[in-house]
């Protein structure tokens, strides 16, 4: 806190890892208070933790948000713990569709209707009715998808690499096959969409502070 030096607090806005430069203002036992005017401020204001990088004194850790304010700039957090090799992981940018994306699911001689729900270069997150799942959509499982980008349309092979079920949905992580022109696109897609969300997340940040 002496050094009044800045670390970079981070979340995932709509898939897009977000940094908000902050300095520690004062500490307090457990609880550490400090200082970011950064647009990020309305994703750490909706988020229960973020993700805070290291530097020269300070290993990545993860910790638990307590309060935020908009207009002091005021973040509190507490329950600081090492984040280690996490951090390459959540640091990947996996942007979230404006709309769930519609997309036809092909396992062996199956097809299945869903949508997804995110999407980076490596793979994406796709959505499936729980009633239509079946075994065969196991990890390490091959599958076709097929869905449509503003940029043309995106028929790629991917393997299974995890699936956890909600209430009505079955959602699986998906790790994509070939590079091509699929992979074009995908890239083409993700900029773009990338510029859209930093716009919302800017639009956000000026409404929070004008309703504060």
């Amino acid at each position: 806190m002496d050094m009044k030096q800045h670390l970079e607090l981070m979340v995932n806005y709509k898939g897009v890892p977000v940094i908000s430069k902050a300095q520690i203002k004062a500490i307090a036992g457990d609880l550490v208070t400090m200082i970011t005017h950064d647009p990020g401020l309305v994703c750490l204001r909706s988020s229960p933790q973020t993700n805070i990088l290291g530097s020269d004194y300070f290993e990545p850790s993860t910790a638990k948000i307590q309060s935020v304010d908009v207009r002091s700039g005021e973040v509190q957090l507490y329950e600081f713990s090492y984040l280690g090799s996490r951090l390459g992981e959540r640091m990947i940018i996996r942007v979230e569709p404006s709309a769930p994306i519609p997309l036809r699911l092909g396992v062996e001689d199956q097809t299945i209707d869903g949508e997804l729900v995110d999407i980076s270069l490596s793979g994406a997150g796709i959505r499936i009715p729980s009633a239509k799942y079946t075994p065969l959509l196991k990890p390490g499982a091959v599958i076709q998808i097929d869905f449509e980008l503003p940029h043309g349309m995106i028929a790629i092979s991917g393997t299974i690499l995890s699936g956890s079920r909600s209430t009505d949905l079955y959602r699986l992580s998906v790790r994509f096959g070939q590079n091509g022109v699929h992979k074009e696109r995908i890239f083409k897609y993700m900029v773009d969409r990338r510029a859209e969300i930093e716009q919302e997340l800017l639009a956000e940040y000026e409404k929070a502070k004008s309703e504060t």
